[in-house]
């Protein structure tokens, strides 16, 4: 069925054509189904989304449970794993520490102002409402991968999963999106951080460049509680990354980095909205993006904070540079500070260009070769975003692209 489709198929036409569970959480399914088709897929006319690129895949006939006859290889690790298959969790092929429990989500959150239909999308068509909960005081050093797979052609996926962190509770996630064979994969993944507790959160979005990936990420922070978030982008023809932000607790923290690595012609977007609702919380940003051949990358990054929260520390910095001087490349970058009190720390900046001519021929004057030259200037710009991503995270994103060469 196509997306287009959707907004004027009957609730009985959509739960037969995604063999949805006539459950207890049937009304949620339905209601969410409602609210897709009163706000629409997005149009030109959508602020939020008019320059995403995302209405490319409305007519893409997405079929029925096709086999593609290829396999995603999953490199043995020595960390451990949840792996989601076609939305379905595996347990055979997932090992967990104690502590952390998967359950299906019987009351699953709900964002009713949410304005962002993939998201009811991904309410409305889920197989399962998934919870991943980590103890109190639980301390997991080795990271946790979560690898989303489908080996289906053409297939479109929609998930649900909500990550709880109990009180003090620390831990380390890898999360991997690997989909492949033309097809589409959309879903929503909510972290509630409890008082004290701590997460690096790590996201890979290396799909292959025929499908497309909707990421809508809903992260709660509360008192004294940290999170640090990493995201590597290179993969999907059209991928979107929507997260919303709540530091609700006083001394919440917060520091969010994103590398996207548009080629060919692709059309990577990421969308942070960044809300702090209450005093003394600290939030850093730093985007970058390196934009090659005829592709587009777009950075919308808003940080809002309101009139309670007094001695806010707000840092936001997007950089973007573009290597080609075709046509269809294009760097879009739209910094905002919403501010509604006086006692902060406030500082934001944007910047749109391309390698600099006096470092390359400085760089030339002293023996190196023009492409060689480019390379070094390539990866400065990309050091200071990348370095700050944790080793352990590197070390298997790097083993990857290498495995793909």
């Amino acid at each position: 069925m196509k997306l287009l489709e959707l907004e004027t198929a009957s609730t009985k036409e959509i739960l037969k054509e995604f063999l949805l569970p006539n459950d207890l959480l049937t009304k949620t399914r339905l209601d969410s189904i409602k609210k897709f088709q009163e706000l629409g897929l997005p149009r030109i006319k959508s602020e939020i989304f008019s320059k995403t690129g995302v209405k490319l895949i409305y007519q893409n006939d997405y079929l029925k449970n096709k086999k593609s006859g290829s396999y995603t290889n999953i490199p043995s690790s020595d960390n451990y794993r949840i792996v989601f298959k076609k939305g379905f969790y595996c347990p055979l092929q997932s090992n967990l520490p104690d502590g952390i429990k998967i359950l299906f989500d019987t009351e699953p959150i709900i964002k009713d102002q949410s304005i962002n239909p993939f998201y009811y999308l991904t309410k409305a068509l889920n197989n399962n409402f998934y919870i991943i909960e980590v103890q109190k005081d639980l301390n997991v050093k080795t990271p946790v991968e979560i690898i989303y797979l489908d080996e289906l052609y053409k297939s479109q996926t929609h998930m649900y999963i909500t990550l709880k962190l109990k009180k003090n509770a620390k831990i380390n996630l890898f999360e991997k999106v690997l989909i492949d064979n033309s097809s589409f994969f959309n879903h929503t993944f909510n972290v509630i951080l409890e008082k004290g507790s701590e997460i690096t959160h790590v996201r890979q979005q290396s799909a292959e460049l025929s499908s497309n990936v909707i990421s809508n990420y809903n992260y709660t922070l509360d008192k004294n509680s940290n999170a640090k978030i990493y995201s590597y982008e290179d993969g999907s023809d059209l991928s979107l990354a929507i997260w919303d932000i709540d530091l609700i607790g006083e001394n919440a923290d917060i520091d969010f980095t994103v590398l996207q690595l548009p080629k060919m012609k692709q059309k990577l977007n990421t969308i942070v909205n960044i809300k702090h609702s209450t005093q003394n919380a600290r939030s850093n940003q730093l985007i970058k993006q390196i934009i090659n051949d005829e592709a587009k990358g777009l950075v919308d990054a808003k940080v809002i904070v309101c009139k309670n929260a007094q001695g806010t520390k707000v840092k936001q910095l997007c950089n973007s540079l573009l290597l080609s001087d075709k046509a269809g490349a294009q760097a879009y970058v739209k910094p905002q500070l919403e501010i509604y009190t006086d006692e902060l720390e406030a500082s934001h900046g944007a910047t749109v260009g391309s390698l600099s001519q006096e470092q390359l021929y400085y760089l030339m004057s002293r023996g190196i070769k023009e492409e060689d030259a480019k390379v070094l200037l390539i990866e400065a710009f990309k050091k200071e975003a990348y370095e700050s991503f944790p080793s352990w995270a590197k070390e298997k994103i790097d083993e990857y692209q290498y495995s793909k060469k």
